[in-house]
C-alpha cells in the first residue's frame, strides 16, 4: 500500500533507544560531575566575597582608600551571612571555578568563571 511506513524493526528501536540514553547520560553527567567535583572551603568563599567586592569598588573608584575598601568588604560580609546563595557558595561552586574567579583581573573576568 502506497503511503503505510513499515513497522519499526527490533534493531531499529534498539538503536533509537540506545541513542536517546546516550544523550541523556550526556546531559545528566554535568551536574553529577559538579557534586562530585572538589569544592571550596567557607573560608575560600568568603576570600571570593571580598576579592568580588574588591574588583567592584575599584572599578568604581581606582584610588579607593583602604579603610573605605575594607568597610565594603565587612559589609558584604554580614548581608552574605543571611544570604541562602552565598552558604551554598561550599557547595554550588567547584574549586575550579573558585580558582579561576580568584585569578580574574576584574569583575566581568571573575562573573565569567562562575556557574
Amino acid at each position: 500500500m502506497p503511503g503505510v511506513t513499515p513497522p519499526a524493526t527490533r534493531g531499529e528501536v534498539i538503536a533509537t533507544l540506545a541513542i536517546v540514553g546516550g544523550l541523556a547520560a550526556i546531559i545528566a553527567s554535568g551536574p553529577v560531575r559538579r557534586r562530585l567535583a572538589d569544592h571550596p572551603s567557607a573560608e575560600e568563599c568568603v576570600a571570593l566575597l571580598d576579592r568580588y567586592v574588591e574588583h567592584v569598588v575599584r572599578a568604581a573608584d581606582p584610588k579607593v582608600p583602604s579603610g573605605d575598601l575594607a568597610s565594603r568588604k565587612a559589609q558584604a560580609r554580614t548581608l552574605s551571612s543571611s544570604d541562602p546563595s552565598f552558604a551554598r557558595c561550599t557547595t554550588d561552586l567547584t574549586r575550579k571555578e573558585a580558582e579561576c574567579a580568584m585569578a580574574a583581573n576584574n569583575a566581568d573576568e571573575f562573573e565569567r568563571c562562575l556557574p
